[in-house]
């Protein structure tokens, strides 16, 4: 089993390619594996391993006694569920066969494991680049200072993850440059290194004013001269991605290659029409004031919407447009392209389903709400790194035995300058950046971990339930079925006792989809429900057409039905249907003994509310299962 970790890293210096995979081969994998022998050595282990989680999946181990797969099967870890476990937060086993399953038991023996410490290996913006770990045949004490120096060591093997990459990046971009000439392949039009200089030489011309024309030119005029200044819009094209899966790669280039052309002839020759990239295209005109840019730029947006014929296909263009204007030589080119993206991106929030986006002039109050967003974002990808959450618990009452029968586990942000914060604070922004996956992951481990608690300890004799609230991206994510029979296994949970909870803004952007995402979760043994039924538009084929295992009425009908008639037949109405189809009913928001009674009477059996207990810590619910308040 043991190997020369230095004659294997030759061996791979040698071989390595010269394209961007640079990053992850190369001088690259000869200091992961010198981290690999330092961190063996460092923490008295057998051997030490990384395996990144990237498309590549490679393994850098080292050590005086390697086991065969980390040589030639790193597949083996990743099909044990280590890797998984491991990405997700430290993991510090001293005896691997004490606490696990059997088929967790088998997995340790293929890879001759007998303990394991490890860490997820993150880069500067929080993603998970691999794992970090050192194992031993046999049991072995790890302590708190063992895995401070893999954390320490793991992150030495991000910095150097990123500096290689971002070189290689770079090389590979220059390159590029060459061989277009500066150009966009596609359409033809400079790219984003030449549009930024042609922006720099612009900012950096003398700018001249102008006089306003008067009916008399023998009139002196005595209105202020408009300042001539530099223009840059910034467009993206709406809903592109669809465009692109409707109809296709090629006539999504056309359509790309097209909104250069119409472009180009609506700024003019002498403006600067430049394709960024992807979907992102950006114009520069000297010598316009302020109202005259508005003018062209809703005079872009205007014309790309006129239908047109691309690809055999009539179609109209929509786009967002943001327009950012100088005001001063010694501006960066980068900061005016920055405002006018987010100028672009302000147009595209507020646009309207029915309708089409109105241009947006960036001013200070667009750059202060950036600034805003990118210290939101950067506090909480520390947030996700450092675990500084919490979860809050709502109750689930019996409303036949009066009794707490489970909680629905609702997420809080421990933040250390604030304190605790909402989900609506934070969770959209952790929803757009992709963080929702890692939160959704730590969620789903503590609530399962606290309802273990609760069943070995004070509802041992009446197990309780935990319900989980699933996210619009965690729903449709491919990694969420492993993540939910992972944590059924690490927690040794029945599987009916966790109930996830989807809402109608889930399901309904594809039903289909949706039924067979929700298909899939219900044969793992997890229960489904369907949130605040009732508070939108929520078909009743819904009830039909999904397998779910019960519905949720929504809290602002179950609060209003004792003061407004339509709300309580909307109440018995949803009640009288999911009992129809055999499903179970939680009314959410009671606040009166009356709310209890009306529910009852029309066949409702669980509820939530402040007359029982707002969402409240884990400790409190524990203190209300020996003692109920109300």
């Amino acid at each position: 089993m043991a190997s020369d970790p230095a004659a294997r890293s030759q061996s791979l210096i040698d071989s390595s390619p010269t394209s961007t995979a640079l990053a992850v081969h190369g001088p690259l994998a000869a200091a992961m594996d010198r981290l690999a022998m330092l961190a063996a050595s460092a923490l008295r282990a057998p051997f030490a391993f990384i395996i990144l989680t990237g498309d590549d999946r490679r393994c850098f181990a080292a050590g005086s006694l390697l086991p065969d797969w980390a040589l030639h099967d790193a597949g083996a870890m990743w099909r044990s569920g280590f890797v998984e476990l491991i990405s997700a937060g430290p993991v510090r086993m001293g005896d691997l066969t004490r606490d696990l399953t059997p088929e967790q038991l088998a997995a340790c023996k293929e890879l001759e494991l007998g303990s394991i410490i490890g860490v997820p290996i993150r880069s500067s913006a929080g993603q998970v680049l691999g794992v970090f770990c050192a194992a031993d045949q046999q049991p072995s004490p790890w302590n708190e200072d063992d895995l401070e120096m893999l954390q320490r060591f793991a992150s030495t093997a991000a910095s150097d993850w990123e500096l290689r990459r971002t070189l290689a990046e770079h090389e590979a971009n220059e390159r590029r440059l060459g061989a277009f000439h500066n150009k966009d392949p596609l359409t033809g039009l400079a790219n984003r290194s030449v549009f930024l200089e042609r922006l720099r030489l612009a900012l950096h011309r003398p700018r001249v004013h102008v006089a306003p024309a008067t009916a008399d030119e023998e009139e002196p005029s005595t209105q202020t001269p408009t300042e001539e200044l530099v223009a840059v819009f910034f467009l993206d094209v709406n809903d592109f991605r669809a465009l692109n899966e409707r109809y296709g790669h090629v006539v999504g280039d056309q359509i790309l290659a097209s909104v250069g052309k119409r472009l180009q002839h609506e700024a003019g020759e002498e403006a600067v029409v430049s394709r960024l990239g992807g979907d992102e295209f950006a114009v520069l005109v000297e010598r316009l004031d302020a109202d005259a840019a508005e003018v062209m730029a809703e005079r872009f947006r205007s014309a790309l919407s006129k239908p047109a014929s691309i690809g055999g296909v009539e179609m109209s263009i929509g786009v967002s447009v943001g327009v950012a204007m100088s005001t001063t030589s010694a501006e960066l080119p980068e900061h005016v392209l920055r405002g006018a993206d987010l100028a672009m991106a302000r147009a595209k929030k507020s646009t309207r389903p029915d309708e089409t986006s109105r241009p947006v002039v960036f001013d200070w109050k667009i750059a202060a709400e950036a600034r805003s967003r990118r210290r939101l974002e950067d506090e909480l990808r520390r947030a996700v790194a450092e675990e500084q959450f919490a979860l809050h618990y709502w109750p689930i009452v019996s409303l036949e035995t009066d009794r707490i029968t489970g909680a629905e586990a609702l997420l809080r942000w421990q933040h250390p300058v604030r304190g605790l914060l909402g989900p609506y604070e934070f969770l959209a922004v952790a929803e757009e950046m992709g963080l929702i996956y890692d939160i959704g992951r730590w969620v789903l481990r503590e609530s399962c971990n606290q309802l273990r608690e609760w069943n070995h300890g004070p509802a041992s004799e009446s197990p309780l339930t935990i319900a989980v609230n699933l996210s619009t991206r965690q729903f449709s994510a491919n990694a969420f079925l492993t993540d939910i029979t992972r944590t059924f296994k690490v927690f040794g949970l029945p599987p009916a006792s966790v109930t996830l909870e989807v809402n109608e803004r889930v399901l309904a952007q594809d039903v289909e989809k949706a039924a067979g995402v929700l298909t899939a979760l219900r044969s793992l043994g997890a229960r489904i429900f369907l949130d605040d039924f009732g508070s939108g538009n929520s078909p009743i084929s819904y009830l039909q057409r999904l397998p779910l295992d019960g519905v949720k009425v929504d809290h602002t009908l179950v609060s209003r039905m004792d003061r407004d008639e339509k709300s309580l037949r909307l109440v018995r109405s949803v009640v009288a249907l999911a009992r129809e189809f055999g499903l179970e009913v939680v009314a959410e928001g009671i606040t009166s003994p009356g709310h209890v009674k009306t529910l009852k009477e029309i066949g409702c059996t669980h509820g939530q509310g402040n007359l029982f207990s707002k969402a409240v810590a884990p400790e409190r619910v524990t203190a209300m299962l020996a003692s109920r308040p109300w």
